[in-house]
């Protein structure tokens, strides 16, 4: 469970920290949330990664036992309407659970979801953006022996002097795309 703070007397000490989701949270690699406040309203958006089918505390999200990747990370939001006492509307953004471990960084051999996620509110009205995975084209790394399922299009070639570069970087592999709901 992750609490949020709320200060009422800015300037003053944080008195207590307040639930901020009471389901069971299993947050990503990187605790990345948005809170926004508009007209005494705070709408929360988080990754969060409840839905990883290989699960577990002693692996970093969507890996399985033998080491492979699985869809593992979604979007939710809340809503409170008492200043963060209490939230309600708990809901899923995302329309499918996307894979944070993508390839995508340090020349195809780093994966790095961010924290890429905010919140716009307008009163009890909010908008949630993220980045997501879902149109991410995979594929074979070359230098990669060990097939782990992270590894994005990308296009390379052996030459007497090593690898070349990824020949083909708009061809899907490093897809992030932003994609938005509205939110409770």
């Amino acid at each position: 469970m992750r609490r949020f703070v709320r200060c009422s007397s800015p300037g003053q000490p944080v008195r207590h920290a307040v639930r901020g989701d009471s389901d069971v949270v299993r947050w990503a690699h990187r605790p990345s949330r948005n809170v926004s406040v508009d007209q005494g309203v705070a709408h929360v958006a988080w990754y969060d990664s409840r839905n990883d089918p290989a699960y577990s505390t002693a692996r970093p999200i969507g890996n399985d036992a033998s080491g492979h990747a699985t869809p593992a990370l979604d979007v939710y939001a809340a809503i409170s309407f008492d200043g963060g006492a209490s939230f309600a509307g708990r809901a899923r953004l995302t329309s499918r659970t996307h894979f944070p471990n993508w390839e995508q960084f340090s020349n195809r051999a780093v994966p790095l979801n961010g924290d890429y996620l905010w919140v716009t509110p307008i009163g009890s009205f909010a908008y949630a953006v993220w980045t997501d995975y879902r149109n991410v084209v995979p594929g074979t790394d070359p230098r990669d022996t060990t097939n782990d399922g992270n590894d994005v299009k990308q296009c390379r070639t052996l030459t007497s002097t090593g690898w070349t570069g990824d020949q083909c970087p708009h061809d899907g592999g490093i897809d992030q795309n932003i994609y938005g709901d509205l939110a409770p």
